[in-house]
């Protein structure tokens, strides 16, 4: 009875070791930490990318709002293999921190690993902020006008074509090419000529004056007159909208089409 009763004892205390092994094996093979890269993509628009961590089933994607708010699950992704995400909608001016960890899922429990260092990110306006600013009149001798734009953007800056349309909104919208042959720069005291091919720089918080010529001269009504403008920001393409109502839009290629067709691409 004795030796059946030791027996007993002995297998129970083997089992409890093999658990205790298998506890600490599930317990060394949660995910890696995750290497987490977030940056602003688009206007209100970050996006989060990191290297697939080997194992995991997927990812739980965290954030708050200010150094002092509380974090919140936003997303919870079901494939290991998935490595990006993106958050949309975003306000600008405000400073978002993100973290991020990898799960797997081991039996009927879910195993976490740690959370990715903290990133943070201020969104900022991505596109450009532009006032554009057309004269009362032309240059009918030299057939040229004069256009001044300011760059209250406060962060990159950007950079036009050569290159503008001018729709004459009296005359059934006809549109006339117009090509920078000079620009002033009056806060740095800086003239100077612009060749064809070529783009000016307008620099964060600068001020230009173009003096554009016009391919035909005709009869010039401000109040009917719009301005568009190719220009690059943030190495992106952008159309810049200046319409009868003084008030510029700036639009990305997609959004422009929408804003002459319509329709969306």
């Amino acid at each position: 009875m004795k030796k059946i009763l030791k027996k007993a004892f002995t297998i129970i205390f083997v089992l409890a070791m093999i658990a205790g092994t298998v506890q600490t094996a599930q317990a060394a093979s949660a995910p890696a930490q995750v290497n987490l890269t977030v940056k602003q993509t688009a206007s209100k628009t970050v996006t989060l990318s990191w290297k697939k961590v080997s194992g995991a089933d997927g990812y739980e994607i965290y954030r708050k709002t200010g150094a002092n708010g509380k974090y919140t699950k936003i997303k919870t992704i079901t494939s290991g293999s998935t490595v990006k995400y993106k958050t949309t909608g975003l306000t600008i001016g405000k400073k978002y921190y993100y973290k991020v960890r990898a799960y797997d899922k081991q039996g009927s429990k879910t195993v976490r690993g740690k959370y990715s260092p903290v990133k943070s990110v201020t969104v900022i306006n991505y596109k450009p902020v532009l006032t554009i600013s057309l004269p009362t009149s032309i240059n009918r001798t030299v057939g040229t006008i004069k256009i001044t734009v300011t760059s209250s953007a406060k962060n990159d800056s950007c950079y036009f074509d050569g290159d503008f349309a001018l729709e004459d909104l009296s005359s059934s919208g006809k549109v006339h090419n117009l090509q920078i042959v000079s620009y002033e720069k009056p806060d740095a005291n800086i003239k100077g000529q612009l060749s064809q091919g070529k783009r000016l720089l307008l620099r964060a918080g600068e001020k230009v004056i173009l003096t554009c010529k016009l391919d035909s001269v005709f009869d010039y009504d401000r109040t009917k007159a719009q301005l568009t403008a190719c220009l690059v920001y943030k190495q992106k393409d952008y159309v810049s909208v200046y319409d009868t109502e003084k008030k510029n839009r700036i639009f990305t290629a997609a959004e422009y089409y929408e804003y002459l067709t319509g329709e969306r691409l």
